[in-house]
């Protein structure tokens, strides 16, 4: 599998898809002169490898806000390597690192544009949170000290958020994480706390940050490595390794959703090898179900086994009753479970048997995770229509469609207009002009 473009990385920074780059070259291009008449098409030629003119790159040098005599030092693409939005600062894997890169991310004015790791930093981030030595949350000012009332308040604030994420998507998300997580840094930066209110508020903030990436890539379809790192920060220092491999889960659904399964098998595993044999069987069914997912986008057959030990972890947790599970880790249940089966049925080129593990799925959703529904309602369109069940596919589209209309994701909508693509061959059939006029007045 290549590595990610430059052009892409860069791109996927500003939330660009390449219509919205190849209007803005035109726009820049028409006041410098002489004006160049950019499409999509070029800008996914250059992202394929072709390399641009001298003065494509010049303009993209300056859209991007990258010194353009660059652009004559350094050879296409390596100059995009100075993206000012690629500048990355580290921090250390302790209780002083963690507030530094919550600071970072909270109080960054650039939290609509997503940063992206180079495949070399991620990897290095990933080995450094598993070896690093868990740091004590401490106070780390002295002021007047945080009690258990402050703390409880926070963590059933959390809990409410996740579940308006299952039910609403992640529109309304984005500004009620990125507040709570600003008051918890004034917290933990400006008081003072014991022990175990200090871990409690780092999870906190861990999970408030993966709720917020999330939210991002549900929106605006881009994976902020930034904000999952800063996460992963926090979860470091609450000591809780089970936390931080499920930030670890959804990095890496965000990453293969965003063309990078390279990067996602690698941040699945990595959330694997902090939790294998260590956590809740249901901590270890939903980290085996992430990889298996990452892998599938690559075509590796090592999926099924994962699926595999998913399903026994799963069975193992429900046969607990949950008994040492976090409370975070509620939404790997049989629905879910089936649908990554599924999921991964499709990419792997199984559509028959994706359309009946989606329908089991779709059997086994409670009501609350209505955007997972409607996403999975998508995929099961998708697999019928691979199979030339053209009207059943219009009519399961139209389900995720009803879905799609009560929240405030955009996420399930990219699934149905390439699906709409797909059928384009096929409009003089009435349900799918039906369908596509629907899509389209959504898009």
């Amino acid at each position: 599998m290549p590595k990610i473009h430059r052009l892409v990385i860069a791109r996927q920074a500003r939330n660009m898809r390449r219509p919205d780059l190849a209007r803005a070259l035109r726009t820049l291009s028409a006041e410098r002169k002489p004006a160049l008449g950019t499409a999509p098409s070029g800008v996914l030629r250059w992202e394929d490898g072709r390399e641009p003119e001298k003065e494509a790159q010049k303009l993209l040098a300056e859209l991007f806000d990258i010194d353009p005599c660059l652009v004559d030092t350094h050879p296409w693409p390596t100059w995009l390597e100075f993206d000012p939005l690629q500048q990355y600062s580290d921090f250390p894997w302790t209780p002083r690192g963690a507030l530094d890169a919550l600071r970072d991310s909270v109080g960054s004015d650039m939290h609509r544009r997503s940063f992206i790791f180079s495949s070399t930093a991620l990897t290095a981030s990933l080995f450094s949170w598993l070896t690093a030595d868990p740091a004590a949350a401490s106070g780390i000012t002295s002021g007047r000290r945080i009690g258990e009332a402050a703390v409880t308040h926070i963590e059933r604030k959390v809990s409410a958020l996740r579940r308006t994420d299952d039910e609403d998507g992640g529109g309304t998300l984005i500004r009620e994480a990125e507040a709570g997580n600003a008051m918890v840094a004034d917290l933990l930066e400006n008081r003072s706390y014991s022990l175990d209110h200090g871990r409690r508020l780092y999870a906190a903030a861990a999970d408030l940050e993966r709720m917020r990436a999330w939210a991002i890539f549900d929106v605006h379809g881009s994976c902020d490595d930034r904000i999952f790192k800063s996460a992963l920060h926090s979860a470091h220092s609450a000591d809780d390794p089970a936390l931080g491999a499920h930030i670890l889960t959804f990095w890496a659904a965000a990453a293969y959703n965003c063309d990078r399964p390279v990067d996602a098998e690698s941040i699945a595993t990595a959330a694997l090898s902090a939790v294998r044999g260590k956590a809740s069987p249901r901590v270890e069914a939903l980290v085996y179900a992430r990889r298996a997912r990452a892998r599938s986008h690559l075509g590796d057959e090592r999926c099924w086994s994962d699926l595999d030990f998913a399903e026994r972890h799963l069975h193992r947790a429900e046969q607990s009753k949950d008994e040492g599970e976090p409370a975070w880790a509620y939404w790997m249940n049989l629905a879910e479970f089936q649908g990554s089966r599924a999921s991964t049925q499709l990419a792997m080129g199984r559509p028959r048997d994706a359309e009946a593990t989606f329908k089991a799925a779709a059997q086994a959703f409670d009501g609350g995770a209505v955007r997972t529904h409607a996403l999975y309602l998508a995929r099961q369109a998708d697999a019928q229509w691979r199979q030339g069940h053209h009207e059943e596919a219009c009519v399961t589209a139209h389900q995720a469609m009803d879905l799609t209309d009560q929240i405030s994701s955009h996420r399930t909508v990219g699934p149905l207009q390439d699906l709409v693509g797909t059928m384009a061959s096929h409009q003089t059939l009435p349900a799918v002009r039906d369908l596509s006029e629907r899509v389209t007045a959504v898009s």
